[in-house]
């Protein structure tokens, strides 16, 4: 399983602890930020150790990874290459819903591939998602290596509450 793979290599770099605590803003308990992980910002000085909400959640549901009060300014169907921010967004509840990455476009109504949606500012659509709770941004080479070990592209989503 990779979100465990994952997280054996964020707990073996110290970046974050071993153990779960109550860290994250959420239902779920999370793992704490650690020393490790001064060496994979330019800011370490920004890094969370002073507040509650400081660690890493790990998601393993499909989720929709948005933005929060950043919002959507625009979500251009694959299809038709038209803005469909605006639009009920109900071609994310039926992702949500079903067990394929397909949804329809409310303005042509062709199928496309969730993942080929060009949103600014960026979302993310997955059933496994790392959110490090108050963190500064991570180094490019950092985020890279993550990729290469959860051999995939990876998507960073920054979310505003």
């Amino acid at each position: 399983m990779k979100a465990k793979e994952i997280l054996e290599w964020l707990i073996a770099l110290d970046i974050v602890k071993p153990d779960l605590s109550d860290c994250v803003l959420s239902s779920n308990t999370g793992y704490a930020v650690s020393n490790g992980a001064k060496n994979i910002t330019d800011e370490p000085e920004k890094l969370p150790f002073f507040l509650n909400v400081n660690g890493l959640e790990v998601v393993t549901d499909k989720t929709v990874f948005d933005t929060g009060e950043h919002g959507m300014e625009s979500c251009v169907c694959p299809n038709c290459n038209k803005d469909i921010s605006q639009e009920e967004w109900l071609f994310i509840d039926e992702w949500c819903n079903q067990d394929n990455d397909n949804s329809i476009c409310p303005l042509c109504n062709i199928s496309f591939n969730i993942h080929d949606l060009k949103i600014e500012p960026k979302w993310g659509f997955s059933d496994l998602g790392f959110t490090f709770w108050n963190w500064p941004k991570i180094k490019i080479e950092f985020l890279q290596e993550f990729a290469r070990k959860l051999n995939c592209d990876v998507n960073v989503v920054y979310q505003h509450l």
